[in-house]
C-alpha cells in the first residue's frame, strides 16, 4: 500500500511539472513573439538594431553563411529562463538566429503545436508561434522556443530520492511499530506459557496462577485457564483431605477391631464371652465404618457436583413434600407434620438432588436425636424475595457452646446430646448442609434449647417470575 502510494504521488507530481513545462514553453514563445513583432521583417541586421535598442551584448557566429549563433543576454535573456533556447525563423521559415547550435538545423514545427524536441544535448518541449508585424499586420517570420527538461530531471530525482527516503523511514517506521505490538501480544503468551511450564514441571503445585491482564481474548483464555485450576486444586485438596479423613477415622475402628482378633486368637476359642464380645465389638465397628465411608462418599459427592447443575431450578414445595413421603415409609413410628402458606410452586434456583439432600440431612438430624417426643415439624412459607424454610425436633437440643462447632466435620455434640452407638452417625451431614447452602448463598441459622429441641432456618431466594415445572 504504501509503495502504491509513493507511485500516485510520483506520477501525479511529474504530471503537474510537465504540465508546467508545457504552459512555460507556450508562454514563452508568445512573450518572444510579441518581442519579435516590432519589426517589419525578421533579417539579422534588423534583430541587431533591436537588440542595440535594450543594450544587449551578443555574440554572432556565422554559420553556412547564413544561420547565426546568438549568445543569450540583454533582450533575449530577460525574456527567456535559463533552461529556454530560441530559434528565429523569417518568414520562408529560413533559421535567421538562434540561442543554441544544437536547434541550428531545426526546421518550424507545426504553429501552435506542442511537441518534444530530442537531441544530443537536450530533451525537451518546443512551441512554434508566427509574429506578426504590429505595422503591417503581415507575417513576418516564426519563432520556435525550447523548453529544457533539465529542471523538471532535477525536480525528478530530488522527488524519487525524497520518497524513497520517506518509504524507507516510514517501513522503519511500521516494522517498527508491527515488532512493538508483536511483542506486547506476544508477552501474555509467553507469561502464559511459563505458567503452564511450570505446572509441566511442578504439577503437584497448584497454586500458580497465570493472572494476565491483558484485555484481550489471551486474558479471556487466561482467566478460564486460572478457573479450572482453582478447580482441579479444589478437587485435588477435597481428595486429600478425604484420603486424609478416611486414614485418620479408620484408624480407631481398625485397632478395635485388629484388637478383638488378637484376643480371639489367643483365648477366644475356649472363652465363649470373650467370642460373643469380640464378634459383638467387630461388627460395631464395621457398622461403624460402613456409615463413615458412605458419608464421606456424599460428601465428595456434593462437593464436586456444584459446578455440573448451576441454574437448575426446582420446587421447594414439592421437594419438601418428596422427602417427607420418605421419611413417613422409614419411621413410621413418628410423626412428621409439613405445613405452608403457599398454594402455588415456590421454584428457587438449587439443584433438585441438593436441595432434598439438605432437607434429608435436618430432617435425619431431627429424627437421630428425638428419643422422646418422635414429632417433626416442617413449614415453608414466602416472604418477600425469599422462601423460609424451617426445621423442628422436641429431642435433646444442643448446647450453646456446641451450636458453634455442629457445622465442622467429624464434630459431634456428645455432651448435649447422649447418643448411643452409631445413632448419631459422624458428624459429616451437617457438614454436607453448610456445603450447600455456601454453594447457593442460602442464609441457614439454628435455634436450640437443651431437652426441649433444635429449630434449623433455611433463606433462600425464590424466582418470582413465572417458572416452568422442572422435575
Amino acid at each position: 500500500m504504501l509503495t502504491i502510494f509513493n507511485l500516485i504521488v510520483y506520477f501525479g507530481t511529474t504530471q503537474i511539472f510537465l504540465a508546467r513545462e508545457r504552459y512555460d514553453v507556450e508562454q514563452g514563445a508568445e512573450v518572444v513573439r510579441d518581442f519579435l513583432s516590432q519589426e517589419s521583417a525578421l533579417t539579422v541586421d534588423n534583430l541587431l538594431e533591436l537588440l542595440d535598442e535594450y543594450n544587449a551584448t551578443r555574440s554572432l557566429v556565422e554559420e553556412d553563411g547564413t544561420q547565426y549563433i546568438l549568445d543569450k543576454s540583454g533582450g533575449i535573456d530577460d525574456l527567456t529562463s535559463d533552461n529556454q533556447d530560441v530559434a528565429i525563423f523569417n518568414k520562408d521559415k529560413q533559421l535567421v538566429l538562434t540561442t543554441d547550435k544544437s536547434v541550428a538545423n531545426f526546421k518550424t514545427g507545426t504553429v501552435g503545436k506542442i511537441k518534444i524536441y530530442r537531441a544530443p544535448a537536450f530533451t525537451g518541449y518546443y512551441s512554434t508561434a508566427k509574429v506578426y508585424s504590429k505595422n503591417t499586420k503581415e507575417v513576418i517570420g516564426y519563432v520556435t522556443l525550447f523548453q529544457h527538461f533539465s529542471s523538471y530531471y532535477r525536480m525528478r530525482y530530488c522527488l524519487v530520492a525524497i520518497l524513497l527516503i520517506t518509504e524507507l523511514a516510514e517501513m522503519g517506521l511500521i516494522s517498527h511499530v508491527l515488532f512493538s505490538s508483536t511483542k506486547r501480544f506476544l508477552r501474555p503468551l509467553e507469561e502464559f506459557q511459563g505458567v503452564v511450564s511450570n505446572i509441566a514441571e511442578t504439577p503437584g503445585d497448584l497454586t500458580v496462577r497465570s493472572a494476565i491482564h491483558s484485555g484481550d481474548e489471551i486474558e479471556e483464555i487466561s482467566a478460564n485457564f486460572d478457573k479450572m485450576l482453582d478447580q482441579i486444586e479444589g478437587y485435588t485438596k477435597r481428595q486429600a483431605r478425604f484420603v486424609s479423613d478416611v486414614s485418620h477415622e479408620l484408624r480407631t475402628p481398625i485397632a478395635v477391631i485388629k484388637g478383638h482378633l488378637g484376643l480371639l486368637k489367643r483365648w477366644g476359642k475356649e472363652d465363649q464371652h470373650i467370642l460373643e464380645e469380640s464378634l459383638d465389638a467387630a461388627y460395631h465397628e464395621t457398622d461403624r465404618m460402613s456409615i463413615m465411608v458412605n458419608e464421606m462418599l456424599d460428601m465428595v459427592r456434593v462437593q464436586g457436583s456444584f459446578d455440573l447443575h448451576k441454574g437448575e431450578k426446582t420446587d421447594l414445595k414439592k421437594s419438601i413434600e418428596f422427602v417427607l413421603g420418605n421419611f413417613r415409609i422409614l419411621h413410621p413410628d413418628f410423626n412428621f407434620q409439613f405445613s405452608t402458606s403457599v398454594e402455588e410452586c415456590v421454584f428457587a434456583e438449587i439443584y433438585k438432588n441438593h436441595f432434598e439432600q439438605a432437607i434429608l440431612i435436618l430432617i435425619d438430624n431431627g429424627v437421630k436425636y428425638s428419643s422422646g417426643s418422635k414429632i417433626i415439624h416442617v413449614t415453608l412459607d414466602v416472604q418477600g424475595d425469599d422462601a423460609i424454610i424451617k426445621v423442628q425436633d422436641e429431642g435433646e437440643g444442643i448446647s450453646q457452646e456446641d451450636l458453634k462447632y455442629i457445622f465442622e466435620r467429624f464434630y459431634r455434640t456428645d455432651k448435649s446430646r447422649n447418643c448411643v452407638s452409631t445413632q448419631g452417625g459422624l458428624g459429616i451431614g451437617l457438614a454436607i448442609l453448610k456445603q450447600i447452602v455456601n454453594a447457593y448463598e442460602i442464609n441457614v441459622s439454628v435455634n436450640s434449647v437443651v431437652d426441649e429441641g433444635t429449630e434449623f432456618t433455611l433463606v433462600i431466594p425464590i424466582i418470582k417470575a413465572k417458572q416452568d415445572k422442572t422435575d
